[in-house]
């Protein structure tokens, strides 16, 4: 009876090991499931960014046209964006926290004006959940200084550059991001 109370009790401290060290593994899983999340995000993020187009937003004035207009937590531009499998069309996009989660708001443009009018096309879909905070800085290519806003006459940024940060389940996870504006006015170039 005792050798079967010491088998008992040399199971049961082998499981309890066991048991802890599976634990250690999901945890450790679930981080990486959940940085490797956030870095898509940053990823989706810099691709749509690189796309941007120079072109008016449709809150743009003959006298005051902005192609990208942009604040340390959101910004608003006109780019080409993925609608379907195998094509794409040119969106007025808006990228801000709503929510705790980061959205991305996408309005159909028809004509060269942005369809301000018919809202029914207009999507709003959360790209991650659980952000406590995006911090978004441009690049101006003519003076070669970073600033937190860009509200610039018809120019975009050379770059922009930002941070994400998303808590889930106790931990923080940030994602650093960079997108060269392939549109950007280059410094030496003449403003219109």
């Amino acid at each position: 009876m005792l050798v079967g109370l010491a088998l008992v009790g040399v199971v049961s401290a082998l499981m309890v090991t066991f048991l802890g060290q599976a634990r250690t593994m999901v945890r450790i899983q679930n981080a990486t499931q959940m940085q490797m999340e956030v870095d898509a995000a940053t990823r989706f993020l810099e691709t749509a960014l690189s796309n941007a187009e120079a072109l008016p937003l449709m809150q743009s004035t003959p006298d005051d046209v902005i192609y990208l207009s942009g604040g340390p937590d959101r910004l608003q531009f006109n780019g080409i964006m993925a609608i379907g499998f195998g094509s794409s069309a040119l969106r007025q996009i808006a990228v801000q926290p709503t929510d705790s989660s980061l959205t991305i708001i996408q309005i159909p443009r028809r004509g060269g004006a942005a369809a301000a009018d018919d809202t029914t096309q207009n999507r709003a879909v959360p790209l991650i959940a659980g952000v406590t905070g995006v911090q978004f800085e441009y690049l101006d290519g003519a003076k070669g200084v970073w600033s937190a806003d860009w509200k610039f006459n018809r120019r975009l940024p050379a770059a922009i550059r930002f941070k994400l940060s998303v808590a889930r389940d106790g931990a923080t996870f940030a994602s650093d991001g960079f997108a060269r504006l392939s549109l950007a006015s280059l410094p030496g170039e003449q403003d219109n």
